[in-house]
């Protein structure tokens, strides 16, 4: 497994997540286009260096978001518009197990059980969440409407295609604290 120190994020990434490493630090594992990788950093800060790098931070960010919203909770956090860079939680942000996951790579979701859906996305991966489809539907649909408020705003038009391809299952167990990936 590849580990990083410090990695940005930007248009090919699929999602990320956190994950506790051997001695108690929750880093961060990150699906980028067909790579996966850990980095030594947990995504607060990822998310945090990425905004500073498009001269932005999260704190403004979440108030952007908090006023283009009606006021919800977790809202979605914009890294970039030009790029269409929009991160979306399935869980509070301060929890381990939430998953950022971008907005562009979200294709598709099917129900599984009352509690627990399968969202495919872009380069054929596919993650097990447990939450409803109704919640997670209310999530991404927040952040659609942050990416239409941003894209009227700024009159920066957006287009971005990635071709689907066979990626990983991403799954975690009832009683493990960590994801697991299995190659398709």
């Amino acid at each position: 497994m590849d580990i990083r120190d410090k990695h940005l994020l930007n248009e090919k990434t699929v999602l990320l997540t956190g994950e506790y490493h051997n001695r108690g630090e929750v880093w961060s594992r990150v699906i980028e286009g067909k790579e996966m990788f850990l980095v030594k950093q947990n995504p607060i800060t990822i998310i945090e260096e990425s905004l500073l790098h498009v001269r932005s931070n999260l704190l403004s960010d979440q108030r952007s978001a908090k006023y283009l919203l009606s006021p919800t909770r977790m809202h979605p956090i914009c890294v970039n518009p030009q790029l269409g860079i929009i991160l979306f939680p399935t869980k509070n942000r301060k929890c381990h197990c939430n998953i950022w996951l971008s907005l562009i790579h979200v294709k598709t979701t099917n129900s599984i059980r009352t509690r627990q859906i399968e969202v495919l996305t872009s380069f054929g991966h596919t993650i097990l969440i447990d939450m409803s489809e109704r919640a997670f539907n209310n999530k991404r649909q927040k952040a659609v409407q942050l990416q239409e408020a941003l894209t009227t705003n700024l009159n920066c038009p957006l287009n971005f295609y990635v071709e689907p391809k066979k990626g990983y299952y991403i799954v975690k167990s009832s009683n493990e604290n960590n994801y697991f990936l299995e190659k398709k």
